[in-house]
C-alpha cells in the first residue's frame, strides 16, 4: 500500500454527530441529565476510536483529544437532544440520515482501524479485531454504560457481520491483491454499506444460538 486512506471530513464529522445524537437519545430514554447525555453522546460517537488507540494500539493520544471538534460535536448533539429530543426521535428524515451515516461509517471506521494496525505491524487477526472494534466499539460502550446488553451481541440486523465482511474485503484487496489503500477503503465502504442497507431493507437478521435453559444447579 503506497498511500493511506484519509476519511473525508464530511463523513467523519457527520457520522460522529449522528452517532452522538443516537447515543444521547438512548441516554434520554434512561432519564439521564444533560451531563449524562453528553457523556453517552461522546462515548457513542468516539468509543471505537478510544478503544482502538487506548486499549489496542497505544500509539499516542486518541484522536478524540487531538482535535477539538469531536468533543464539540458530541456536546452539540447532547444539547440538541436535551432541548429537542422528542422532535428528533420522531423525525423520519433523521431516521433516514442515521441509517445512511451508520452504514457508511461502519465500513469507514473499520478501514481506519485496520490501516493504523497494519502500519504498526499487527498480525492479520489483530488487524481484523481492531478494525471491528473501531467500527462497533462505541455502541458497545454506550450500552454498557446505560446498563443494557450490547445490541451488537444480540439477534438483529447485520452490523458486526457487515463490518467483518468489510475487514475481509479490505485485507483481500490491499494485502492479497496489492491494491492501494484508497481503492481498498472505498471498496470496503461500498461493500459494508450494501450489506448493512440490504439487511435493514429486507429485514435480514441474525438468530440466537439456541435456548439452553437454566444451567443445572450444583449439588
Amino acid at each position: 500500500m503506497t498511500e493511506n486512506f484519509t476519511l473525508p471530513l464530511v463523513l467523519d464529522f457527520g457520522a460522529t454527530f449522528i452517532w452522538a445524537v443516537s447515543g444521547a437519545l438512548v441516554a434520554a430514554r434512561q432519564r439521564f441529565d444533560l451531563v449524562g447525555l453528553s457523556a453517552i453522546a461522546l462515548v457513542s460517537s468516539t468509543g471505537g476510536g478510544l478503544m482502538r488507540d487506548g486499549l489496542f494500539l497505544q500509539s499516542g493520544p486518541p484522536a478524540l483529544v487531538q482535535s477539538p471538534w469531536y468533543i464539540a460535536i458530541a456536546l452539540a448533539a447532547a444539547l440538541l437532544v436535551h432541548f429537542l429530543g422528542r422532535k428528533v426521535q420522531h423525525s423520519r428524515n433523521f431516521t433516514l440520515i442515521v441509517g445512511l451515516f451508520d452504514a457508511l461509517g461502519l465500513g469507514a471506521y473499520a478501514v481506519i482501524g485496520m490501516q493504523k494496525s497494519v502500519l504498526l505491524g499487527l498480525s492479520v487477526p489483530g488487524v481484523v479485531l481492531v478494525g471491528l472494534v473501531n467500527a462497533v466499539g462505541g455502541g458497545v460502550l454506550r450500552d454498557v454504560l446505560v446498563g443494557r446488553e450490547p445490541l451488537v451481541f444480540k439477534p438483529g440486523t447485520l452490523n458486526a457481520i457487515a463490518a467483518l465482511a468489510g475487514c475481509a474485503c479490505y485485507l483481500g484487496l490491499t494485502d492479497a491483491l496489492g491494491l492501494s489503500a484508497v481503492v481498498g477503503a472505498w471498496s470496503t465502504i461500498a461493500l459494508t454499506f450494501t450489506i448493512r442497507a440490504a439487511s435493514v431493507r429486507f429485514n435480514i437478521h441474525t438468530t440466537a444460538s439456541g435456548d439452553y435453559g437454566e444451567p443445572p444447579a450444583r449439588a
